[in-house]
């Protein structure tokens, strides 16, 4: 009975804090009006400077979390991670039918050596041995029986 109110008491422990609900961002009309104009404006690619340094930085983002201990801050930075590549690298079903025999001559080899090499490394051992399975001589006759001298 204890160790049911125990499991009962420490399953708590695995319920997370409710999280409040986010509230949307408000869209900034000025904002909108302003990356509209810029992105429809001409560029002239002519006068663009090559000589200028560029530089590029990642752009980051603070959110604020409420833990099992307190809040925390997180800062995300908003840039591809290349470790994140979700592409599948799976061959397709063709290529793996197409590829199922490559390795068939291998495997045959393979087998047959497993069951023929250790035969041949025991033939091999007990060929010279003097009570050979293998060897067709008779067995040499008993000696004569020792006469008595009355």
């Amino acid at each position: 009975m204890r160790v049911l109110l125990a499991l009962l008491g420490a399953a708590s422990a695995f319920v997370g804090p409710a999280a409040a609900p986010r509230q949307p961002t408000k869209l900034n009309v000025v904002d909108a009006a302003l990356a509209a104009a810029l992105a429809s404006a001409p560029v002239d690619v002519a006068k663009l400077n090559s000589r200028l340094p560029t530089t590029t930085l990642a752009k980051t983002r603070t959110i604020t979390r409420e833990g099992l201990y307190g809040d925390y801050t997180v800062e995300i930075i908003d840039e591809p991670n290349p470790l994140d590549d979700a592409r599948s690298t799976f061959k397709t079903r063709a290529q793996t039918k197409k590829g199922k025999n490559k390795y068939l001559g291998l495997f045959v080899v393979l087998l047959f050596g497993s069951f023929v090499i250790p035969m041949a490394q025991y033939f091999w051992y007990v060929r010279d041995t003097p009570d050979s399975l293998f060897a067709n001589e008779e067995p040499p006759p008993p000696p004569p029986a020792r006469q008595t001298i009355p």
